[in-house]
């Protein structure tokens, strides 16, 4: 009788166990300005191009001109100009915090702060910050939100990219 008690506890267990796995799992698709402006960041300082599906059309569509593709074209050329290639110039953020500072239904203000430390390659950040290599810098930006088609898009002027 006790190995029967034993079992539905066991699958019990299991079972809230997935159940509690599915339900943060939802909750971690839902859309908020803050994971926006997180996933901006990190794709801005990694010089991902994929930063551009989170910029709102008025800047994707600012003056016929690709901002994402001279943001990385200027970003590279200073490389060149240092005589590095464009990974010098990428970066890892860390201890990321988010404020938001205004939301309405349609627009809103966030604050993020995070440190920034450069991450030639995706190593050298983590051993970089192990053995006290290179600087850290300190990143405060005040970045704009809309919301376009149900989605948080970055929009006004978030970093250096306009």
């Amino acid at each position: 009788m006790e190995k029967g008690i034993n079992n539905f506890v066991l699958v019990s267990t299991l079972i809230l166990g997935f159940l509690v796995q599915v339900i943060f799992s939802y909750a971690d698709t839902v859309d908020t300005p803050s994971k926006t402006v997180v996933k901006f960041s990190k794709a801005y300082f990694k010089l991902d191009p994929g930063m551009a599906k989170y910029l709102c059309t008025e800047l994707a569509s600012e003056d016929e001109a690709d901002v994402v593709g001279t943001f990385l074209y200027n970003a590279s050329k200073e490389a060149k100009d240092r005589g590095f290639k464009v990974n010098y110039l990428k970066s890892y953020i860390y201890e990321i915090t988010t404020e938001t500072l205004t939301q309405s239904e349609d627009s809103a203000r966030v604050r993020i702060h995070c440190k920034r430390r450069t991450s030639i390659n995706p190593i050298y950040a983590i051993v970089a910050k192990i053995f006290f290599i290179g600087n850290t810098y300190s990143v405060d930006e005040v970045i704009d939100m809309i919301k376009e088609n149900g989605k948080w898009k970055v929009c006004g002027k978030p970093f250096s990219l306009t």
